[in-house]
């Protein structure tokens, strides 16, 4: 809605019919209106809003580590930015004509500290044990690193965090679901950490459960 000022004499500011006016400079200016778009989105287009949505989403529960560990060797741009280029590229698949993230190719961190061998992961009556052996060519390098887990509940499309659960020399990791949790329907990834908090290794998809 318009304003006018001085009556119908003078000038007016804001929207009047297909007109726009404003006050510059102590003088009254009058322009068309904008006309809005009438392009309809490309199906290219629809489909890259569908998949941006589903990869953010996924990834909104886990932004904190992101920040920290995506990429050590990004500073010209946003870790969350560069995570979500990633996965928008290489972590969305179609099933049955329908988006969804492809867990495989989900990547949490990106680090320098050696990788966790998982040897394996196990679940019965909703508890996990991993199992994992320290490389003879490494030795013990990083025995005193920790392992962080990253669990994901498909029927609540839920992310969880589990910091810090193991040193890497213990070489066994147990934990039990929640009572309302299912049986199965999972999937799992882990990264070693230092002591510190600083350095981290790539995460490692443990599998679907």
């Amino acid at each position: 809605m318009g304003k006018m000022d001085n009556g119908l004499t003078g000038g007016f500011r804001g929207k009047l019919g297909t007109l726009v006016g404003a006050k510059m400079n102590g003088q009254y200016i009058v322009r068309n209106a904008p006309k809005k778009g009438g392009r309809q989105p490309t199906l290219a287009q629809l489909n890259h809003r569908q998949k941006f949505r589903l990869v953010s989403k996924f990834l909104r529960p886990i932004n904190k580590v992101i920040k920290r560990f995506f990429d050590p060797d990004t500073e010209a741009k946003s870790k969350l930015n560069v995570a979500l280029a990633y996965h928008l590229k290489e972590a969305v698949k179609q099933v049955e004509g329908e988006y969804v993230i492809d867990l495989e190719k989900v990547v949490i961190t990106k680090g320098i500290l050696l990788t966790i061998f998982v040897d394996q992961v196990l679940l019965e009556n909703k508890e996990f044990t991993i199992t994992w052996s320290a490389n003879p060519l490494f030795n013990r390098i990083g025995a005193t690193d920790a392992l962080t887990l990253i669990l994901y509940q498909k029927s609540t499309k839920s992310l969880f965090v589990f910091e810090n659960v193991a040193k890497r020399d213990a070489m066994e990791f147990k934990f039990q679901l929640p009572g309302s949790f299912e049986d199965t329907g999972y999937a799992l990834w882990g990264f070693m950490l230092d002591e510190a908090g600083v350095e981290c290794s790539s995460s490692v998809f443990l599998g679907e459960y």
